[in-house]
């Protein structure tokens, strides 16, 4: 299940799974995720959880709701999204995965760490047969380019 990672006080963070269907965010106790912060609209915004997709949607409120720093009305979310709804910061998590508190704080103030990481594991498995095939290639090249400028010396 994605979850989110929040920041509503600085160095203070929490997580939150995300429940399937509707996930209402706002201020007042009857949202599913509490906000108790002055900018918060009482209902503010809601995250939708669907099997292929999961889509913030700001409900109307006063002060706006914005991913990765644009304000938006409706997005769709990617791995790593930054989500700021008045002063408090949510960075969008999808997988299952659990962060101590300390990783929690370092993912919500340094950005992209999230994607960064994901590129990185991406492009490992992709990066260690072409490692090696670029290596295998090297060591064949400088072979074959010292043999034709050893014989042009000969």
């Amino acid at each position: 299940m994605p979850r989110l990672i929040l920041m509503e006080k600085p160095g203070m963070t929490r997580q939150v799974s995300l429940k399937p269907e509707e996930n209402r965010i706002g201020r007042i106790p009857l949202n599913d995720i509490v906000l108790d912060v002055e900018q918060v609209s009482r209902v503010h915004a809601s995250i939708t959880v669907e099997p292929a997709f999961v889509t913030l949607t700001d409900l109307g409120s006063r002060n706006g709701t914005f991913v990765n720093g644009v304000r938006v009305e409706t997005q769709v979310l990617a791995n790593g999204d930054t989500i700021k709804i008045g002063a408090c910061e949510m960075r969008f998590v999808a997988s299952e995965q659990e962060f101590t508190q300390v990783e929690a704080l370092r993912l919500l103030t340094l950005p992209g760490l999230l994607i960064d990481i994901d590129r990185l594991t991406a492009a490992a498995p992709s990066a260690t047969p072409s490692s090696s095939a670029s290596s295998a290639s090297s060591a064949t090249s400088p072979s074959s380019s010292t043999s034709p400028s050893s014989s042009a010396r000969r």
